[in-house]
């Protein structure tokens, strides 16, 4: 049986949403926005903007710990 492994985000991270410019609330997303580009977004852009979460969609992941949360 493989070890899972914790998948982390390991840049430098903004602390506010590229998209609304408001500070992250406890996660943030790096996703695809529907506009084309991706963006780092906090929940709320993310709901209304955000192309989904999966492969090729975004991801999410914890302010706190930086790691891939769902």
């Amino acid at each position: 049986m493989k070890n899972k492994e914790t998948k982390k985000w390991m840049s430098v991270l903004p602390a506010n949403c590229e998209v609304c410019g408001k500070p992250f609330g406890k996660y943030f997303i790096d996703g695809k926005h529907v506009s084309g580009p991706w963006a780092l977004m906090c929940e709320e852009c993310h709901a209304t903007q955000g192309c989904g979460l999966g492969m090729g969609s975004g991801q999410k992941y914890s302010v706190a710990t930086k790691e891939k949360v769902g």
